[in-house]
């Protein structure tokens, strides 16, 4: 069965979707934080008839959750639309209760910026602006791409 058809047929409200995960995720709550001058983070409740997902699969992987409005009521086929997309990078994930059927697993997602709290590095900078400093770090020692962040 193709993506496509899951995506139009899904009676999920939301969508999680984590790259090089295969398994069905459907989403059963959410919780988001987001402030001005901060990186956004949501915690996503979801279960999975696969009861093997495994930190392994998951940590600093790309994710994204896409919200969507209900279905309409009426007659004819109705496709649920995105509203919005959040994405991100899995930065936490536990598996919360297992029963015989599926299992009930919580993640953190949140945009790569946030990365840069996990790592302290000393360095000296002598004839740079700070813009190429702050780039020269991004890139280097992080390893994000120019659509990652804008220097104005």
């Amino acid at each position: 069965m193709s993506s496509v058809k899951s995506l139009l047929f899904s009676h999920n409200h939301h969508l999680l979707s984590v790259k090089g995960c295969e398994a069905g995720l459907d989403v059963l709550a959410f919780e988001g934080d987001e402030a001005l001058s901060q990186p956004f983070r949501y915690r996503i409740e979801f279960t999975s008839a696969d009861h093997a997902i495994s930190k392994e699969m998951m940590l600093m992987k790309a994710a994204s959750l896409t919200l969507q409005a209900p279905v309409a009521q009426g007659f004819g086929i109705n496709v649920q639309q995105p509203v919005r997309v959040i994405q991100g990078v899995v930065t936490g994930f536990e598996r919360l209760s297992t029963s015989r059927d599926e299992t009930h697993y919580a993640l953190t997602l949140q945009p790569r910026l946030a990365l840069l709290n996990r790592s302290h590095q000393n360095a000296i900078y002598q004839d740079q602006s700070v813009p190429q400093i702050v780039e020269k770090i991004l890139r280097e020692r992080h390893g994000l791409r120019g659509q990652d962040f804008c220097s104005r």
